[in-house]
């Protein structure tokens, strides 16, 4: 969690980095009519059975950081080279996109399966930061992170490093099981 603060103050604009801080602190829903059980960020995983990345347990950290990280690298490298990117909502949209997954978990033994619910996490996300007043920029961010389908250049870099990260650590876990079946 330090490491995804840490990245939160990167945030130059006061009012962003205080509610995207807020929000990594104490993840919570505005609306009082769902009553969705979460798991603690730190225990949380960043995929699930069908579309296993960063299954382990703190994942959700690890691919959050990384996304948010790469995100960082991309946004410079276009600030750079074509236009002026938004850094804050890069930033704030790659550190929240994932945030509400920990409510799509519940621990089941040593292990987390999927809680079978309405709303997806996705647009749990996009409602809580509407209902926080966040900017309408990084509320598209996070709702676009799983397609591509953002109409500014800040959802596309995350949307990108998302899924690099994604499906890289699928690839590396299934290059690993692979690798030790051929060993047996």
């Amino acid at each position: 969690m330090k490491e995804l603060l840490k990245l939160a103050d990167k945030i130059e604009d006061k009012e962003l980095r205080e509610k995207t801080i807020d929000l990594l602190r104490d993840i919570k829903l505005s609306n009082k009519n769902l009553n969705y059980k979460q798991i603690k960020l730190e225990e949380c995983p960043g995929g699930y059975k069908g579309f296993e990345h960063h299954m382990e347990k703190g994942g959700l950290i690890t691919h959050t950081k990384n996304v948010t990280e790469l995100s960082i690298k991309i946004a410079d490298f276009i600030d750079q080279k074509y236009c002026k990117i938004n850094k804050d909502y890069v930033i704030a949209g790659a550190l929240l996109h994932d945030l509400m997954r920990v409510f799509d978990f519940k621990k089941k033994g040593r292990k987390y399966e999927l809680v079978g619910k309405l709303i997806s996490h996705e647009e749990l996300i996009g409602c809580e930061l509407y209902a926080r007043n966040f900017p309408e920029e990084v509320i598209h961010i996070v709702l676009n992170h799983l397609k591509l389908e953002g109409l500014i250049l800040e959802a596309m870099i995350v949307h990108f490093a998302d899924t690099i990260d994604a499906y890289t650590d699928a690839y590396l876990r299934e290059l690993l099981k692979e690798s030790l079946k051929s060993e047996i």
